[in-house]
């Protein structure tokens, strides 16, 4: 008699964790393709082949990308000298200091043997457009190699810049510092993350550059204009929404990607064993992804995944001075996910691939703030000019000739902060920290207070003249 009845529990257990699966499966995120439509329906890319297309392809005429590589690939450095081709290199004298008399002989050979390339690179940079040869259909396997050389770019044309304001020739330094800014805006339709880092980077060493130009020599009224629209075109609002759009469509291609295919990516970054997708650990690794997509743990954790990148990309098109508090919102989210024990279950794929975009937004805040400063300064040498090489009393005495207005600081949503030194200025912003250290930049900060073998993380964005 205890034999039926234990069969008839044990029907009745079964039977109810059945339900309970097909109720908790009934309130798992909706139809992935219904959320698509609705990227398609904006005109955003889903697969990997529609976002290449979306990296519109460019009349070969107009296309700087090829050229520039071309360019770049037959530059060959000719020196062993720590050149400055951005930012106070260890043992380069300070802003608005003399180069010493080894490095400027070493910049000019390095310049002169590559007079080809270098003319050729300007050449290149003269057209309207760039698409570079990536194909982003690919997924894992795209190549990256053009990231490279366009940092190189970057540089190679900043030494130049650095070099003709060394030489007291006006003339060149502004066409390398507005080359350096092009080269720069050639990633600005590459919809990918690394390329928008890469473009931030590149910017950072050309405002170095003109941080050393202008301490070394003034500029005319029409190159200081130059420069301030090509600094206002570098904040390139665009680029980062863009970039997420095709970290989505990657993301995308993960988790809609067969298991048999996905499995061996999983198991290969992290020194995984070679047979991690094969023999009984394959089978357990494959029977464990099985239960995490049938039992509808692979569709909570895309929602998720997208719903975070969803907000990335609605970041980019919203003014930046929400941005940091945008910034906040994700961190604060992301801390809540991974606290929860539960997540290394419900949302393994979230977990793996979200933190790497924590800081992305802060990238965004500095690099426009100091693109911001740079626009600023170019403001304030046409006043100098105008004023018998004076220095403006305020910011606001550059409103309305030389700024429509005073740029925001993005770091607390005031306008950015002037002061004048003993031997030049500096525009600034408080910094991430939001504390004002009175435009200190982060290469003189001093030690931390309570640990003298520490520097201090007190200091501001800047840029500075010793001029």
């Amino acid at each position: 008699m205890q034999l039926p009845r234990a069969r008839w529990w044990l029907a009745a257990l079964l039977s109810t964790a059945v339900a309970a699966f097909v109720v908790w499966r009934a309130r798992q995120p909706g139809d992935l393709e219904q959320r698509l439509a609705r990227y398609r329906a904006a005109g955003q890319p889903v697969t990997l082949a529609e976002l290449d297309t979306f990296y519109a392809a460019v009349p070969e005429s107009e296309n700087a990308a090829p050229p520039l590589l071309e360019a770049i690939s037959g530059w060959r450095s000719v020196t062993d000298t720590n050149l400055p081709t951005s930012g106070l290199g260890p043992g380069f004298p300070r802003r608005g200091v003399p180069w010493p008399a080894p490095v400027l002989a070493a910049a000019r050979a390095e310049l002169a043997s590559n007079a080809v390339p270098l003319a050729a690179l300007h050449a290149a940079l003269e057209r309207p457009r760039s698409r570079y040869p990536v194909d982003l259909r690919s997924g894992a396997n795209v190549a990256f190699t053009h990231l490279s050389p366009v940092k190189q770019v970057a540089r190679m044309l900043t030494l130049e810049a650095r070099f003709a304001a060394e030489t007291g020739d006006a003339v060149r330094a502004t066409s390398a510092l507005l080359a350096s800014l092009q080269a720069a805006r050639t990633l600005g339709d590459e919809p990918l993350l690394i390329s928008y880092l890469v473009r931030i980077a590149d910017n950072a060493i050309a405002i170095d550059g003109a941080e050393g130009v202008l301490s070394r020599i003034p500029l005319t009224g029409p190159r200081l204009e130059q420069l301030q629209q090509a600094f206002v075109l570098a904040e390139a609002p665009g680029h980062f929404g863009r970039a997420f759009l095709g970290e989505r469509c990657f993301a995308l291609h993960h988790f809609t990607m067969p298991a048999g295919k996905l499995l061996p990516l999983l198991a290969a970054p992290g020194g995984a064993p070679a047979n991690a997708s094969s023999g009984w650990q394959g089978f357990a690794t494959a029977s464990l992804y099985q239960l995490y997509d049938l039992g509808g743990l692979k569709a909570r954790d895309c929602a998720y995944y997208l719903d975070r990148m969803d907000e990335l990309i609605e970041a980019g098109a919203r003014p930046r001075t929400e941005l940091l508090d945008r910034q906040e919102r994700f961190g604060r989210e992301l801390g809540r996910m991974q606290a929860q024990r539960s997540s290394f279950i419900l949302l393994p794929m979230s977990r793996m691939g979200l933190p790497a975009f924590e800081r992305v937004s802060a990238k965004e805040l500095r690099s426009v703030t100091t693109l911001r400063c740079a626009q600023t300064a170019m403001a304030v040498e046409r006043w100098r000019l105008a004023h018998g090489d004076a220095l403006p009393p305020a910011l606001e005495a550059l409103v309305p000739r030389f700024l429509a207005a005073v740029p925001i600081d993005l770091m607390n949503g005031k306008p950015l902060k002037f002061r004048a030194s003993a031997k030049g200025y500096v525009v600034y912003s408080v910094g991430e920290d939001g504390l004002d250290d009175g435009g200190l930049p982060f290469n003189e900060r001093g030690t931390d207070p309570k640990d003298k073998n520490k520097r201090s993380d007190r200091w501001d964005y800047t840029f500075s003249v010793a001029r």
